[in-house]
């Protein structure tokens, strides 16, 4: 979606989401959360004929770990996906959105900065590339893919005005 333009005559240049990595860390908890769930099923289905009360007792301890395991990791995918950096011929926008917990929403204005900066560090960063936007105030947009990218349109964006 590039190029809608609103009453002021500020332009929607670029709307980038955050790097796929950001994923990496909540699917790895949620796939030991689950393997939990399974081994505490597992224990119920093995002492079912033995010991009734460990059996009930790990049943339902295994499915409110399942539902709270599935509820957390939809959350997380809902709140991580709700980041998005909007460029425009006056501003860049970076929002945040933790449904109903906290809402970030950082501006900065293209007649109030000079420089922008684009930074990769490690070569993680590099080979998938993406990394961190810093700008004059000081303040880090951090997992943009393709960084040096966004630079050059931001930087096009500030020469056009």
């Amino acid at each position: 979606m590039t190029g809608s333009a609103s009453t002021n005559g500020e332009k929607l240049i670029r709307i980038v989401n955050q790097h796929w990595i950001k994923y990496v860390i909540p699917v790895f908890i949620y796939v030991v959360l689950l393997s939990v769930c399974l081994l505490l099923f597992i224990l119920a289905g093995m002492t079912t004929h033995h010991s009734m009360w460990i059996s009930h007792l790990s049943f339902v301890v295994a499915l409110i770990c399942f539902l709270v395991t599935h509820h957390w990791f939809f959350l997380t995918l809902v709140c991580e996906s709700a980041t998005h950096v909007v460029v425009t011929n006056h501003r860049v926008v970076w929002m945040h959105d933790l449904l109903f917990v906290d809402e970030q929403m950082m501006e900065y204005a293209f007649d109030k900065m000079n420089t922008v900066e684009a930074r990769k560090h490690g070569v993680l960063q590099t080979i998938l590339r993406y990394g961190t936007l810093q700008f004059e105030s000081g303040t880090d947009v951090p997992l943009v893919p393709h960084p040096n990218s966004v630079i050059k349109d931001i930087e096009q964006a500030m020469g056009l005005k």
